[in-house]
């Protein structure tokens, strides 16, 4: 599942790392409370379900519109002794009935007084039985419960939803969907909903007649029709978990790309008016699939007869996609591609996102999660493949170092808070188990892996996965299971010392949170390095902890640099260690390529050394490793490890450097710093020119078009420097920017769509309503999802005094998919800062308005967190003041005043800090020290000898 619900998460990371204001923490609960009584017992294993499912898109005499009958009979073993009761979950409208039986039929009684009880705020449903009757252990019952379940309004509820889209015709058509992932198939049916239980499922669906065929995890078997009705009967499923099982009921949805191969089918669904948007879906799909097959040597269609392999696009949806065995669905923006309308980054992760998907259907589908609290199992994994995967199919996409900016940067950064979590983590209500899809179970659990397999050598990771997968397939799996497979690869292969422990390394990793600053102090005179590990936190004022991690440690020199040695030379268990090298006036890096989880931290003579060969000639040192560099000086100045000076002047060789790997991270590190200036207007007008000094040599290498077969990666990095520098107000961006966007307006000259952010952004400040309205009508008429969320992004860049009210306006509007609304608030603030004021009267005039529409109740907290972070003390203290004197109507209103704190102590932190790093980046150009100074100590202490 791509949450963020990834929702994206890479995405989301893209508009956090480099925009947002304040810090983002990995969520943590701190509840005392027993959360236990949310699981259900096991005492009941059930073996197959049937799911019949009959929808009204229209109330009829009996039935209100929007609702669904529902049978669901579940056959089941008892694997207790005298059971008096059956508890399972679900969180439906209405229990109609329930009858239990044998399997020859013979009904067993039940309590005639109190026959079942729905334990509503554990999502229970108790039955009963008669005083006397209990089940016996292991004999198999069968259970029957004829319900009546809610189609939700928006996606965010999950369950069963709707959804709809203007077609061709001009009008308005339904589709019903399911969102049953992590805790919610009790929506759609009585269940034993919780990843550990597994049985196989039939999917029965008794359609509207006129609408077309429906999808589910398997095809139909059998259609029948019955009137105003049709039948639909589909091929069992495989042996999963509830939350995997799916249907899509529509009105039109159909085919709209297919490989035609009726023995390994791979097919695109849509609305039918996106049809020609599914071709580059189709192109990455099967060879995905082929190279997930012979990587982990088990062929997907052979797990189950009749499988397939549908991909539908959903206008509407929560997360990004979602991994239903035999029907994945995704957000229209993650799987629809068109030429012209479609950016580089948005059909990357068309690629990507399809690669974590399909790596679903092995790691979680095949082998799940026992539990959530283990949901890095089946994400860690997916994400590693994502990148991994797609570079196997297309290198061209540089997607295997791509990952480094994506996920290990990214992992480093969400898990260096104090209140971070390990892989493995306790959860159990729904609330936790959500909240538990974070940033840690993606990227770290996918860096995690990327760490073992340079580890353990790739063929050894590689048979260590197949055991993994052969052993558990269609079970539950832990990570004891994965570390017994990785054990029983390496000894087999021989790839370690006999006397490593495999599986404590793994446990480590896997059970404490955060990860390592590597403290490295190195004696040019002796060649001793010595080495020193704690755990690195991003806040000055976090408890050091006693934490000691198996690091494998990579290392290259500047007198013989090795790049593509990426084992680990040594593995440090201690607090301390010792490295000797050759003796002499070289630099030291580690961590080569970037392929641990840890930060690294050099004495000051090694960094003026990489800085001077920086200075020199930055290609001389690998680009992920100065993309690495990059990274740790500016979390490493932000915790106060390394002081503003010399960060800037390690950092100054982005003045000559134009790699997209080196200003990914750097536009993230200046942008966290200069909004860190936004309410001090002359400190943040001198560091704008200073950073417009780092951004000539980019810029001028870039250019202000798109040039045709161009690499993808210089594609992103005009794409993101580009939107950084017309944010900060560099003049030759905005009026190139301006230029675009007037053509397009008068004469109707396309913008490429990997400009389209900063033409459309600048055409709006810099214009009034017209220039407004002519976007808002331009999106209005646009069939591409991803266009569209691109110019409402765009639509939030303006400061005239219409414009914003009816932006406002519109993002309660059907104009605004739900899953958007959050977004479009963040949009409006990032567009400029005085938005924020305006948003936050529009908050107060409408807050029960906003609440409804962004449905969920910690999407809220974000609205209110987010809005904070880009208010000025005035707005700040008039967003305090409404809270204070609300906090009785407000839900969580205390989240919005930690969100007034945490701007505060943002705002004071740029306050004292200030004129020190104006002085350190102004002072950067010119304190580089060549290379005959560096060695004059050297030369002096030789002579004295």
């Amino acid at each position: 599942m791509h949450y963020l619900t990834k929702f994206c998460l890479l995405a989301a990371l893209a508009l956090v790392r480099t925009d947002f204001p304040l810090d983002t923490d990995e969520p943590v609960n701190r509840s005392n409370v027993d959360e236990t009584i949310y699981r259900v017992p096991e005492d009941l294993d059930p073996i197959h379900f049937d799911v019949e499912i009959t929808p009204y898109f229209e109330a009829t005499q009996t039935n209100e519109a929007f609702t669904f009958d529902g049978i669901a009979t579940i056959r089941l073993t008892a694997v207790k002794d005298n059971l008096n009761a059956l508890i399972i979950q679900e969180n439906v409208r209405h229990i109609v009935a329930v009858s239990l039986t044998n399997t020859d039929g013979v009904p067993i009684r039940l309590n005639t007084r109190n026959p079942f009880e729905r334990i509503r705020a554990y999502h229970f449903l108790k039955i009963n039985l008669a005083e006397g009757v209990t089940l016996v252990n292991g004999q198999i019952y069968i259970l029957t419960i004829e319900y009546i379940g809610n189609i939700n309004e928006t996606p965010l509820s999950r369950g069963v939803f709707r959804g709809n889209y203007i077609g061709d015709d001009g009008k308005l058509h339904w589709y019903a969907a399911t969102h049953l992932q992590p805790t919610n198939a009790r929506q759609a049916f009585p269940s034993f909903d919780e990843p550990g239980f597994k049985s196989t499922f039939n999917i029965i669906v008794n359609r509207p007649a006129h609408f077309t065929e429906t999808y589910s995890n398997m095809p139909i078997r059998q259609t029948i029709p019955m009137g105003d009705r049709v039948k639909e009967i589909f091929h069992t499923t495989p042996r999963m978990s509830a939350y995997l099982v799916t249907f899509h009921i529509s009105e039109e949805f159909t085919v709209i790309a297919d490989n035609n191969d009726p023995v390994r089918s791979y097919r695109i669904l849509a609305r039918p008016n996106a049809k020609g948007q599914g071709e580059y879906a189709l192109e990455v799909g099967p060879p995905l699939t082929k190279w997930l097959e012979e990587y982990l040597n088990i062929d997907y269609y052979s797990m189950q007869s009749f499988m397939k392999n549908d991909q539908i696009a959903s206008p509407f949806w929560a997360s990004g996609a979602t991994e239903n065995w035999g029907l994945v669905t995704y957000r229209e923006v993650r799987l629809l591609y068109e030429q012209g309308e479609t950016n580089a980054l948005d059909k990357m992760y068309i690629g990507t996102i399809t690669a974590h998907e399909l790596a679903h259907k092995w790691f979680g589908n095949l082998i799940t999660a026992r539990w959530w609290d283990n949901v890095w199992i089946n994400e860690g994994f997916a994400s590693y493949f994502e990148y991994f995967a797609m570079d196997g199919v297309d290198p061209e996409l540089e997607l295997a170092d791509q990952f480094n900016l994506m996920y290990m940067q990214s992992a480093l950064s969400t898990d260096a808070s104090a209140s971070t979590r390990a892989l493995r983590h306790t959860v159990n209500s729904p609330a936790q188990v959500t909240g538990h899809f974070s940033g840690i179970s993606y990227s770290k659990g996918a860096s995690f892996l990327l760490m073992m397999k340079h580890l353990v050598t790739e063929d050894t990771f590689k048979k260590a996965l197949n055991y993994f997968l052969i052993d558990r397939s269609f079970e539950y799996a832990s990570p004891e299971n994965l570390y017994s497979a990785f054990v029983r690869a390496v000894r087999e292969d021989s790839t370690l010392e006999t006397t490593f422990d495999v599986e404590a390394f793994m446990k480590y990793w896997v059970d404490e949170p955060g990860f390592p600053l590597l403290d490295v102090a190195v004696n040019t005179e002796t060649g001793v390095i010595s080495l020193k590990q704690e755990r690195f936190f991003i806040s000055t004022s976090a408890t050091q902890t006693n934490q000691i991690w198996p690091i494998p440690l990579t290392y290259t020199t500047g007198s013989n640099p090795n790049w593509n040695s990426l084992r680990p030379l040594h593995i440090m268990t201690a607090q301390n260690d010792e490295i000797r090298i050759a003796p002499g006036n070289q630099w030291v890096i580690f961590n080569v390529q970037q392929k641990g989880i840890y930060r690294v931290n050099y004495n000051q003579e090694n960094w003026e050394r990489l800085a001077n060969a920086l200075s020199e000639d930055h290609t001389n040192i690998h680009h992920l490793n100065r993309a690495q560099i990059v990274d740790d000086v500016f979390a490493l100045m932000r915790s106060e490890k390394l002081s503003f000076d010399l960060g800037f002047r390690v950092l100054d060789f982005l003045k000559k450097d134009t790699s997209y790997y080196v200003w990914y991270p750097a536009v993230t590190g200046f942008g966290w710093l200069r909004n860190r200036f936004l309410h001090m207007p002359d400190v943040l007008a001198e560091f704008n020119t200073i950073l417009y000094t780092f951004l000539e040599a980019v810029i001028a290498d870039l250019g202000y078009d798109v040039v045709d077969g161009e690499p993808l990666t210089r594609t992103l990095n005009r794409f993101f420097v580009l939107s950084f520098a017309c944010n900060i107000g560099h003049d030759g961006c905005i009026s190139n920017a301006i230029q675009k966007f007037n053509a397009l307006r008068t004469s109707g000259t396309s913008v490429n769509p990997n400009l389209r952010r900063h033409v459309f952004c600048s055409g709006l400040l810099e214009g009034g309503y017209n220039e407004w309205r002519f976007l808002y009508e331009r999106r209005k008429n646009s069939n591409n999802q991803g266009d569209e969320v691109a110019m409402l992004r765009s639509l939030g860049c303006t400061t005239n005094p219409q414009a914003r009210q009816e932006y406002l306006s519109m993002i309660l509007s059907d104009d605004v998919k739900a899953q958007d609304r959050v977004n479009a608030l963040t949009f409006f603030y990032m567009g400029d800062r005085s938005n924020a004021n305006v948003a936050l009267q529009y908050l107060k005039e409408n807050f029960e308005e906003i609440r409804q529409g962004v449905v969920l109740p910690a999407w809220f907290d974000n609205v209110i967190s987010n809005l904070a972070s880009y208010l000025n003390e005035e707005g700040l203290e008039d967003m305090e003041s409404w809270l204070r004197a609300n906090q009785n109507m407000i839900p969580n209103f205390n989240v919005g005043l930690n969100a007034i704190n945490s701007a505060r102590t943002s705002m004071q932190w740029g306050t004292d800090r200030a004129q020190e790093i104006l002085k350190a980046a102004r002072g950067s150009a010119v304190t580089v020290l060549p290379t005959f100074m560096l060695l004059v100590p050297t030369l002096a202490m030789l002579v004295l000898k």
